[in-house]
């Protein structure tokens, strides 16, 4: 939000305040350190700002499942520090992007897990013809 000349500062996110250096140097910035913050909304911001799909990366996940089109996705599973075995779906945007997005943990597919993205049965997904 500011920084004065002599180093003193604040940055928010959203409302939230963060280090200003999560937000200056948020490409060296360890995804362990956010995820191990104690503040729980200084942590939800911290994971906006890294995005999930490079926090997933950094964790290691395991795959469950994959679809053989790639805007379906992967379906992971990690560790996070409070909630081991989460889910999260690693999918290709219409934009280019990889996105990944927590998911229920009881889906077993990566259609499944889409799906239940848009609050859909998995075999009503394959109908459409366009997402965004």
């Amino acid at each position: 939000a500011i920084e004065f000349a002599d180093g003193f500062g604040v940055a928010f996110w959203h409302g939230t305040e963060v280090p200003i250096a999560w937000l200056r140097d948020k490409n060296t910035l360890d995804p362990r350190v956010v995820l191990t913050e104690t503040n729980i909304e200084r942590r939800r911001a911290g994971c906006e700002i890294l995005t999930w799909a490079r926090i997933i990366a950094e964790l290691q996940p395991r795959v469950i499942d994959v679809d053989k089109d790639p805007t379906i996705g992967v379906l992971l599973e990690a560790d996070l520090p409070d909630a081991p075995g989460s889910r999260f779906l690693k999918v290709l945007c219409g934009t280019g992007r990889t996105f990944a997005i927590p998911v229920p943990d009881d889906c077993d597919t990566a259609l499944a897990a889409n799906a239940a993205t848009y609050g859909l049965e998995a075999l009503d997904l394959r109908g459409l013809e366009a997402r965004t």
